[in-house]
């Protein structure tokens, strides 16, 4: 079987591939992103832009192509925050079965969570450790606490990139007091649900997402003088986190541009990624962060064949 799995995201739209083996583990066979930045200006109960929903749309529309290529049994589809707050979020979903075919479901917070904590502890093999899963996307953040079989305690947060950069980085570079409004807004999000998570304990920590996988990536070539050629498993010091955020912080935009293994698509908002980041493993007292390239679209996947082993 051969399943199509699309997540519609608040800074990116992506999709994977995957071919299901006859033991119900997957390989992907193709993958596809495009980085439309569809919550720009449109989260907090606005409106999708015209422009975002339009590349969203050329993006869907594309990726369907390529699942029909691989003549795919099953396309998946969730959209989360950006889709799940704008006033005309309805609209958007309508275009995209009217002009694609396709058919997304809205997930709540909680889901979208539940779904990255399921990929990532089968992406990094944690067995019955418990695992802290951070994911960090452009309208939203979720943490998780869980093992390999069940989720404990599973939140998102309304503070994604996107939304921290529009809200709080006012200046380049970011001015202290801007850094500090920033910080104190993001613990103020995190502190009760990150108490209860190291008041149980945990044994490592699992970072998701692009913007993390990204953080990682330019974290170790600070340290190492070289850009990591494997994400997946790579452990990044949470020291190596903080220099990222002390160096990313007191640069502008232009110097940020030129920092070794930062896709500068990514370089406006490495800034409140870094703070964000570095704040949420400094309120956990993390010693440091495991990478995974599994997210959301392989949750979906997941999710899909369990209950379905019979019929696959």
């Amino acid at each position: 079987m051969r399943i199509a799995a699309i997540d519609i995201g608040t800074n990116s739209v992506h999709m994977i591939v995957v071919r299901v083996r006859p033991d119900l583990s997957f390989e992907v066979i193709d993958r596809e992103k495009a980085m439309v930045r569809l919550g720009a200006g449109g989260l907090d109960g606005k409106e999708l832009t015209s422009e975002a929903m339009g590349a969203a749309l050329q993006a869907l529309s594309k990726f369907k192509r390529l699942a029909e290529s691989h003549t795919v049994d099953k396309i998946l589809a969730a959209a989360t925050s950006a889709t799940r707050e704008a006033r005309n979020g309805g609209e958007f979903l309508a275009r995209i079965e009217a002009e694609t075919g396709i058919r997304p479901k809205v997930i709540t917070g909680a889901e979208e969570a539940r779904l990255i904590h399921l990929a990532a502890v089968y992406g990094v093999d944690v067995g019955s450790a418990r695992a802290v899963v951070i994911d960090i996307g452009g309208g939203s953040t979720e943490i998780t606490l869980g093992t390999g079989t069940s989720v404990q305690a599973a939140k998102s947060f309304k503070i994604g990139v996107i939304r921290l950069t529009e809200r709080f980085v006012k200046s380049d570079p970011l001015s202290g007091r801007d850094e500090q409004k920033l910080t104190k807004h993001i613990l103020s999000e995190i502190d009760r649900h990150c108490e209860q998570i190291t008041n149980t304990g945990f044994d490592r920590v699992i970072g998701t997402s692009g913007t993390i996988l990204s953080i990682g990536t330019v974290a170790t070539a600070m340290s190492d003088g070289g850009i990591p050629s494997e994400l997946r498993n790579l452990r990044v010091g949470a020291q190596q986190i903080r220099r990222l955020r002390k160096e990313v912080v007191a640069l502008s935009l232009a110097q940020r541009l030129t920092i070794p293994g930062l896709d500068p698509r990514r370089a406006d908002l490495v800034v409140a990624g870094g703070v964000l980041l570095d704040t949420i493993l400094r309120r956990l007292g993390a010693e440091d962060i495991t990478l995974c390239d599994l997210a959301l679209r392989e949750g979906l996947v997941i999710d899909y064949i369990r209950p379905n082993r019979k019929h696959i």
